[in-house]
C-alpha cells in the first residue's frame, strides 16, 4: 500500500512538473511572437530619400525624370533585419565583425533595435552590382551565430523524461502489483502447510 502512495505522488509530481513546463514554453512562443508583432508594427519608418530637398530640386528631378526613364529596380532602399538567438550583439567585437561582413555586400547599418537585433539598408542598385556568388554568405542572410539553442535543447530533454518517467514507473507498478497478487495467489496451492486451519 505505501508502494501505491508513493508511485502516485510521484506520477502526480510528474504531471505537475509537465504542466509548468508547458506553460513555460507557451511563454516562451508568446513571447517571442509578440516580439515579432511588435517589431513587424512599430520599426521606425525611413523614406527612400537620405535628406530634405527642396521644391524646386524636386520639379527639376520630375522633369528629369519624364525626360529619362529609370529602371524602377534600381531605384530606392531595401531592408533586412539581422537576429540572433541569444544576446550576442552586446559583445562589441561581434557587433562589429557583423557590420564588417554585411557591409561586404554594401548593407548599411541603420539602428540597432536590442541585442538580438539589427537593421540593415542598402540601395538596390547593388543587387545587380554585387554578386552574391563571390560573397562568403548569403547577403540576404536573416539569422546571426549558431541555430541551435542550449535552452531549447533542455527543455526537449525535460519534456521527454516527463513523458517517458511516468510511462515507465506506471508500466513497473503495475508489473510490481501484477507479480505480487499472483504470488499471494499461488502461494496456498503450492504450500499447503501454511495455510491456516480451519476451525
Amino acid at each position: 500500500m505505501l508502494e501505491i502512495v508513493t508511485y502516485s505522488l510521484l506520477l502526480g509530481s510528474l504531471g505537475m512538473q509537465t504542466a509548468v513546463i508547458g506553460g513555460w514554453m507557451h511563454w516562451q512562443q508568446m513571447t517571442q511572437e509578440k516580439q515579432e508583432q511588435e517589431e513587424e508594427e512599430i520599426l521606425t519608418q525611413y523614406d527612400a530619400k537620405d535628406h530634405a530637398v527642396s521644391d524646386k530640386s524636386v520639379s527639376k528631378r520630375k522633369s528629369a525624370a519624364k525626360s529619362s526613364p529609370k529602371d524602377p529596380r534600381l531605384v530606392g532602399w531595401e531592408f533586412k533585419i539581422v537576429r540572433a538567438n541569444r544576446n550576442l550583439f552586446r559583445d562589441p567585437a561581434v557587433f562589429r565583425r557583423l557590420c564588417e561582413e554585411e557591409a561586404q555586400a554594401g548593407w548599411i547599418l541603420v539602428e540597432k533595435l536590442d541585442d538580438r537585433r539589427v537593421r540593415f539598408k542598402r540601395p538596390i542598385a547593388l543587387r545587380e552590382i554585387i554578386r552574391s556568388e563571390f560573397l562568403p554568405y548569403d547577403p540576404y542572410r536573416c539569422n546571426y551565430g549558431p541555430s541551435w539553442q542550449p535552452l531549447n535543447w533542455l527543455a526537449a530533454i525535460a519534456a521527454l523524461t516527463a513523458m517517458i518517467l511516468p510511462a515507465y514507473l506506471g508500466y513497473s507498478l503495475v508489473t510490481h502489483t501484477m507479480a505480487n497478487s499472483r504470488q499471494n495467489q499461488t502461494l496456498p496451492e503450492t504450500f499447503p502447510s501454511l495455510q491456516k486451519p480451519s476451525p
